[in-house]
């Protein structure tokens, strides 16, 4: 958890959506505006390392995605459209006329969208261990029994440790007992058809991104966990070389890289937002 005397962590608000209302923790102090949206399966709470480290920096917003945390959700697929008009909703909720808008793995492809259909909003975009490849037309067998897991066996400690064993490191969870907690238990007390619908949106439908990234005018940030077997390396890297104006940073660990390596995330994004480009 963050800690409130250090980052001025606001509680939780909801705020309406096209995806049904939003939950949004504003936390630190700094005049850099960061807007973030996590990973399918965790929720905002994946930024807390990055916050605590940045505090001074930045101020960040940080999102429940619908059907995650505090985000009721909509019982319902939805598009990457649909939810980067979300993103922009809170966006206009805190009266950001631009921020710099960023995420993991999901949350990157939120970002990427708004950046794409809404790029006057964004200072600064940043893709965290983002899937470039994820085809409605074209789903993956792994992708599919994902979905089916995440309607049927959200709930079971056994999904659960198999999500966390493609997320993180051996180790990671057991080296951070609270988030282990957080994670596990947000899962468990989640809705499965609203989860499920989320999920499904994320991994089986969508427009691949890798296709659109040349259209990216932003300045971007890429970071990559370099042992992240659901989005290897080597095709990020190659991923990073389309964007217009973009710089690849791979880092330690696997698929949520703010919690696996928040030093190297942290530093990552500060020299980012340094950028005469960039806030």
């Amino acid at each position: 958890m963050i800690s409130s005397t250090r980052t001025r962590t606001q509680e939780p608000r909801l705020v309406p959506t096209p995806l049904g209302d939003l939950a949004v923790r504003v936390a630190g102090l700094g005049a850099a505006k960061v807007v973030l949206w996590p990973s399918i399966f965790t929720d905002g709470h994946i930024f807390d390392g990055l916050v605590s480290r940045m505090a001074a920096e930045a101020t960040f917003f940080l999102v429940d995605g619908p059907g995650h945390g505090l985000s009721p959700g909509v019982a319902r697929d939805f598009t990457m459209a649909e939810a980067a008009s979300a993103c922009l909703s809170v966006m206009d909720s805190f009266g950001l006329a631009r921020a710099v808008v960023g995420g993991v793995s999901w949350g990157g492809l939120v970002a990427a969208e708004v950046a794409l259909t809404a790029p006057d909003r964004v200072e600064g975009l940043v893709l965290m261990n983002t899937p470039m490849d994820v085809s409605g037309d074209h789903p993956k067998v792994r992708d599919q029994m994902i979905a089916f897991g995440a309607r049927w066996m959200g709930r079971r400690k056994v999904f659960r440790d198999g999500v966390a064993s493609s997320f993180f490191d051996p180790g990671t969870l057991d080296s951070n007992p609270s988030y282990r907690q957080a994670f596990h238990g947000m899962l468990a007390a989640s809705d499965p058809v609203r989860l499920s619908a989320a999920v499904r949106s994320v991994i089986l439908g969508g427009d691949p991104l890798r296709a659109r990234l040349a259209r990216i005018s932003v300045p971007s940030l890429l970071i990559a966990g370099k042992e992240d077997a659901l989005y290897p390396l080597e095709g990020q890297a190659s991923a990073a070389l389309m964007l217009q104006d973009g710089r690849f940073e791979p880092v330690a660990g696997r698929h949520i890289s703010p919690v696996e390596a928040p030093d190297e995330v942290a530093a990552s994004l500060r020299a980012f937002l340094g950028r005469d480009k960039v806030g």
